[in-house]
């Protein structure tokens, strides 16, 4: 019996061994079978890597719409998820209690937000129905470093302007406050040109002001400038500073440039400058004529009286008056104690009041502030005039130069072109300052047209 019971052992082991290798010999069939079809065929409903399998309506397996990246990206409507959840499409909330909830625990369900939390610097609440803007009146305070602003404008286009203000129909465009402290006071507005950055062309100006038109009535000033009241002395109105020259045989620039307007349809020209009150020139004054002119004396109402300086190519000055002659027909007069620090290289005149008197003559001339008159009659009257030629030190340094040559610059232009029939573009203005003319005659010729009825 045990001899029968090995032989049976024996023969299942046999069979299981063959059973096993028979198995494993069809599952490797069908791995090479699956190899070769994966190599040679598109992957089937349901298999295909990184999509989510579904089931399709007819109960078999298919491909969902779905993606998971290797690195666990989830994809809806892509293929290619770029974050933990990436969806190409739209994402609709149908229910009133769904919504995106934050990590800090607020919950959007809506893409219009109730109301937006702002300062008073903005008006409506950022709804549909009251969309957020500038309140008015806008106001920005806060505080910046130094030599920056509350408020940067900047337009980047090539004739962009950089701000527009517009005043109300009786309003002012800008009013501008310059800053208050326990020391100075800053400025209110401080321009600067733009810079030029071609061949010759100067820069751009600081300040450009016109006045405004008026239809009926004058027109408005382009500049009004006053300065305020103070324990320590009062501001000034107007203060200009010409720029540097930087280059040889070039000019520094002028504080000041002022031209009159013209005078148009039998319209009177105006002035260059009005000047109510005293007026001081520390350096030389060039003038084309002078005079000084008041009320008439004898009808202010109605007239005025003019006279013409008295012109001379020397720095001259004249001094007169009248004196009577003693016992021995003469006199001696006396001038002021500066005179003879003053003055140099005199000139004298003599002439006899009431009477002949030919041998009249300079007996001695000025010395120690002093001349005398000689040869005359004893209680005569004798008027004289004597003129001196400057020698303070300013005069020595700065002598007139009665003939000048014109610079390179200024040759083929003219003072006063119109009076030898040129054109006003021949003017020196023209040499010196010819952007700045031309910008003057283009608005002219603007405005002009601008007041001409249209047809």
């Amino acid at each position: 019996m045990t001899r029968t019971f090995r032989t049976i052992s024996f023969a299942v082991i046999t069979a299981l061994l063959l059973s096993c290798a028979f198995a494993q010999s069809q599952a490797q069939n069908r791995a090479s079978v699956r190899l070769q079809s994966q190599s040679t065929a598109a992957p089937q409903d349901g298999s295909t890597p990184g999509r989510i399998a579904k089931f399709t309506t007819n109960k078999s397996v298919g491909d969902s719409n779905i993606t998971e990246s290797d690195n666990g990206n989830i994809g809806i409507g892509t293929t290619l998820p770029t974050s933990q959840l990436t969806v190409n499409g739209i994402i609709e909330i149908m229910s009133a209690q769904g919504g995106i909830k934050f990590p800090d625990g607020t919950l959007q369900t809506t893409a219009a937000l109730p109301a937006v939390s702002h300062d008073d610097t903005l008006k409506g609440n950022g709804t549909a129905s009251s969309p957020l803007g500038l309140a008015v009146p806008l106001a920005l305070t806060g505080a910046t470093a130094q030599s920056t602003s509350v408020l940067t404008v900047t337009n980047t286009g090539l004739f962009g302007d950089g701000a527009t203000v517009n005043g109300g129909p009786k309003g002012i465009g800008l009013r501008v406050q310059g800053g208050t402290s326990s020391t100075f006071g800053s400025a209110a507005i401080i321009a600067t040109g733009g810079k030029s950055q071609c061949c010759t062309i100067g820069g751009g100006s600081g300040l450009v002001a016109s006045g405004g038109e008026s239809v009926n009535g004058g027109g408005g000033t382009g500049v009004f400038a006053f300065g305020s009241g103070g324990v320590g002395g009062g501001g000034t109105g107007l203060y200009a500073v010409g720029g540097d020259a930087t280059a040889a045989n070039r000019t520094g620039g002028t504080a000041i440039i002022a031209y009159s307007g013209r005078g148009l349809n039998g319209a009177t020209e105006g002035l260059a400058g009005d000047f109510n009150g005293n007026v001081q020139v520390i350096g030389t004054l060039f003038k084309a004529g002078g005079s000084f002119r008041i009320d008439h004396p004898l009808d202010p109402e109605n007239k005025y009286l003019s006279h013409s300086f008295v012109e001379s190519p020397d720095m001259k000055n004249i001094y007169d008056g009248v004196v009577s002659l003693d016992t021995n027909g003469e006199a001696v007069v006396e001038m002021p104690e500066w005179f003879g620090a003053l003055n140099r290289d005199f000139r004298y005149l003599l002439t006899a009041i009431g009477a002949p008197m030919p041998g009249l003559y300079i007996a001695e001339e000025i010395a120690n502030n002093r001349f005398k008159i000689s040869g005359g009659t004893f209680g005569m009257k004798v008027s004289w005039q004597v003129t001196g030629i400057r020698q303070d030190a300013w005069a020595n340094k700065n002598r007139i130069r009665v003939e000048e040559v014109k610079s390179e610059k200024e040759r083929g232009h003219f003072l006063h072109p119109e009076v030898f029939g040129q054109s006003e573009e021949r003017g020196i203005s023209w040499a010196h300052h010819s952007e700045t003319m031309r910008r003057i005659k283009q608005n002219a010729s603007e405005t002009e047209q601008e007041r001409q009825p249209r047809q």
